[in-house]
């Protein structure tokens, strides 16, 4: 909690410790990652009613190889951005482990995450009720083959 009520002192006091790269790793990140792709998923899966069943089976087929690029991604965000941190960090001749920036890092995504966890389960009935067209791929309109 003091991480949001107080970060200067959270940070100050998590500088003095250990580096545990866990605790920002299954408190946060994967919760986030574990929270975007089950969103993907909802998504993708009502984009796929408007396909007729033919389609939507190789749709579907895409959209899981997205929802396990978008959860292995969310980690590669992480790295990318302790990176650039740390990057930044030693141009203005600071210091410190690269393991450190990488877990100050992983605490950063905590506003993501708290979006996620409104967002996710307050837009996803919603979609329930959204009707998806249903498109017939197969006749196309004599006005639309010129």
């Amino acid at each position: 909690m003091k991480l949001i009520t107080n970060p200067n002192e959270f940070f100050e006091e998590l500088k003095q410790r250990d580096v545990k790269i866990k605790k920002p790793l299954l408190t946060i990140v994967l919760p986030l990652a574990v929270i975007l792709s089950a969103y993907q998923y909802l998504i993708m899966n009502k984009i796929s009613q408007a396909f007729p069943k033919e389609l939507a089976q190789f749709f579907m087929i895409g959209a899981y190889i997205g929802i396990i690029g978008s959860f292995i991604g969310m980690f590669a965000v992480w790295f990318i951005v302790a990176v650039i941190m740390h990057g930044v960090s030693s141009f203005f001749d600071g210091k410190g482990s690269f393991r450190r920036t990488f877990e100050f890092t992983g605490y950063g995504f905590l506003p993501s995450l708290i979006g996620a966890i409104i967002t996710t389960p307050t837009t996803s009935p919603k979609s329930n009720f959204l009707k998806s067209p249903q498109v017939n791929w197969f006749k196309i309109p004599p006005s639309l083959k010129r």
